[in-house]
C-alpha cells in the first residue's frame, strides 16, 4: 500500500517524469512550479530556451513512452515528424558533406512546447499527482539531530507563505536550481561543481515552410557544423522541421562569438554560414517569429554523487544535478532516464532512509558520466573552452575524427555511432578492439589525410538524392 507524500520542485520534463515514477510509490505527489501552465503547445517563462531547437534522442523517446504509454503516437498525431539523421539530413561536417547512408536512428522532431504539453497532459491524468501552478519553492526545512533529513518545502503562492511536509523532495529546477543556496541555509556546504564552458550562444527564428518544396530538395532537415579551424568567426547552423509546417532555424556561435538578436542581423548571419543552403531555404519561407537569443550553455556538474554531507529526504534529478551544453540535445533524455533510475532505486530501497539519496546519486552519476564525457569532449575540441581537459584528450579527439570519417563508407559503424549519440549504447562501445581496428585500418588506407580546406568543400550537398552505400 502506498503511503506518504513526495514533492517535486519544477514541472518541466525531468520533474514530470520524476512525478510519474513517484506516483507508483507514494500516496500523494505534489509538483510545484512557479509558472501557470499554458493550455496547449505554448511557451512559458520558466523555460526560456523552449523556442530554440530541441532534440529528443531515441533513448528519451523510449523512456517517455514507457512512462506515458501512447506518447509517441500522440506526438505524431499532433504533427511531430519522424526523421532519419542518416538519410534525411543534409549534414556538413568539418571536412565536407556527409554521404547519405542507411543506419541512422529515426528520431522525433517537434517543438519543445508540444512535447512538454503532451507529457504534462498525460501527467494530469495520474490520479495521485497534484500540479500546483504559480507556486515557488523558497527553501527547505530539515530535522535536527545526527541523521538530518528534509521534512518540508517552503512555498510562496496564491495562498501566501506555507510549508509543505514531504517524505521525499525531488529537486528538478533545471540549470537554475536554487538547491545549493537552500543547502547552505541548512548549514551544509553544497556539492562541489565542475564547469566546462565553450562560451556558446544561440539565436533562433521560426519560419513557415513554403507549401511546395523544390523537387531537388531531398533533405528534410539541415545541420551545418562549425569550422573548428576558425571558431572565432564561424557559426553552426541547423534547420529543423516541426509541427504545423514550421521550421526552427538556429545559429550557434562559440568562443564568445554570440549571434545577432535582431532580425536584420540574424538574416545577414545566415549568409555567413559555411553553406548558403539554409539561407536559400528560408528565402522561400515566411518569417513566423522574432529572433530569440540564449547564452546560458555551460556544462555544469554538481557532484552530488561525492557530496560528503548526509541529508535524507532530498535528491536532485536531471539538469538540477548535471547540465550539458544544449547543442548536443542530451537534456530531455537524461532527465527522463534519471526518473527511471529514481524508480529503480525506490523499488529496492526505502526513500525514508537517510542513506537513500546517496545511493540514488551514485546510480544517477553513471548515466551523467557518459553524457558529460560526450558533451564536454565535443566542447574541448575548441581551444578556447574553459575547464580542465581530461588526460588523453588529444588522442581521443584524433580518434573520434577518424571514427566519423570511417562512418562515411561503413554502415555498421554509422549505426553504432548513431546508437551511441542517441544514448542507446554507452560511449565505451566506440572504443572496443574491433571498432578501433576498423577505424585504424581505414585511416591507414587514407594515409591520415587532414580535413579538406573549407574553400574546397562544395557549397551544397549532392542534388541527385541517391543513397550512398558502403562498398
Amino acid at each position: 500500500m502506498k503511503t506518504g507524500t513526495a514533492v517535486v520542485i519544477g514541472g518541466s520534463i525531468a520533474g514530470s517524469c520524476a512525478a510519474r515514477v513517484l506516483a507508483d510509490h507514494f500516496a500523494r505527489v505534489v509538483v510545484l512550479d512557479r509558472d501557470a501552465f499554458p493550455q496547449g503547445a505554448l511557451g512559458r517563462p520558466g523555460v526560456p530556451q523552449s523556442r530554440h531547437v530541441h532534440t529528443l534522442l531515441a533513448r528519451g523517446c523510449a523512456e517517455l513512452e514507457r512512462l506515458f504509454p501512447g506518447f509517441e503516437a500522440t506526438m505524431l498525431a499532433q504533427g511531430a515528424l519522424r526523421i532519419d539523421f542518416g538519410t534525411e539530413f543534409a549534414t556538413l561536417r568539418r571536412d565536407g558533406w556527409a554521404p547519405r547512408l542507411p543506419g541512422g536512428v529515426p528520431t522525433l522532431f517537434a517543438s519543445r512546447n508540444l512535447l512538454e504539453s503532451i507529457v504534462r497532459d498525460a501527467l494530469r491524468r495520474v490520479p495521485n499527482v497534484d500540479l500546483r501552478e504559480r507556486t515557488t519553492a523558497t527553501g527547505l526545512r530539515a530535522s535536527d539531530g545526527a541523521e538530518r533529513r528534509v521534512r518540508a518545502v517552503c512555498t510562496s503562492g496564491p495562498d501566501g507563505e506555507n510549508e509543505l511536509e514531504a517524505d521525499l523532495v525531488v529537486g528538478a529546477g533545471g540549470r537554475s536550481s536554487r538547491a545549493p543556496e537552500w543547502l547552505r541555509h541548512l548549514g551544509l556546504e553544497p556539492p562541489a561543481e565542475t564547469v566546462i564552458d565553450s562560451h556558446a550562444g544561440y539565436s533562433t527564428r521560426w519560419f513557415t515552410a513554403p507549401a511546395r518544396l523544390p523537387s531537388e530538395w531531398w533533405w528534410k532537415a539541415i545541420w551545418l557544423d562549425i569550422d573548428l579551424d576558425r571558431p572565432e568567426s564561424s557559426m553552426a547552423g541547423v534547420l529543423f522541421p516541426v509541427e504545423g509546417r514550421q521550421w526552427i532555424v538556429t545559429l550557434a556561435g562559440v568562443a564568445g562569438h554570440y549571434l545577432p538578436s535582431d532580425e536584420e542581423g540574424f538574416m545577414r548571419a545566415l549568409h555567413a554560414l559555411r553553406s548558403p543552403i539554409i539561407a536559400e531555404a528560408v528565402a522561400r519561407a515566411t518569417p513566423a517569429s522574432r529572433v530569440y537569443s540564449y547564452r546560458a550553455m555551460a556544462n555544469r556538474h554538481r557532484h552530488y554523487e561525492r557530496w560528503p554531507a548526509r541529508l535524507g529526504g532530498f535528491v536532485a534529478v536531471g539538469d538540477a544535478a548535471c547540465t550539458f551544453n544544449p547543442v548536443y540535445g542530451q537534456g530531455m533524455t537524461t532527465g527522463a532516464v534519471s526518473a527511471r533510475i529514481l524508480g529503480d532505486c525506490l523499488a529496492r530501497d526505502d526513500a525514508r532512509e537517510v542513506g537513500f539519496p546517496r545511493r540514488f546519486f551514485r546510480a544517477q552519476s553513471r548515466l551523467q558520466r557518459d553524457a558529460w564525457a560526450m558533451a564536454t569532449g565535443a566542447d574541448f575540441r575548441l581551444g578556447t573552452t574553459e575547464g580542465k581537459r581530461p588526460f588523453g584528450f588529444a588522442w581521443s579527439s584524433r580518434y573520434m575524427d577518424e571514427l566519423f570519417r570511417a562512418t562515411y563508407d561503413d554502415v555498421a559503424l554509422r549505426t553504432l555511432v548513431s546508437e551511441v549519440m542517441n544514448m542507446l549504447r554507452p560511449p565505451a562501445a566506440l572504443f572496443t578492439p574491433r571498432v578501433a581496428a576498423k577505424v585504424a585500418l581505414r585511416a591507414l588506407r587514407r594515409g591520415f589525410k587532414p580535413p579538406a580546406p573549407a574553400s574546397d568543400v562544395p557549397a551544397f550537398p549532392p542534388q541527385d538524392g541517391a543513397t550512398v552505400r558502403a562498398a
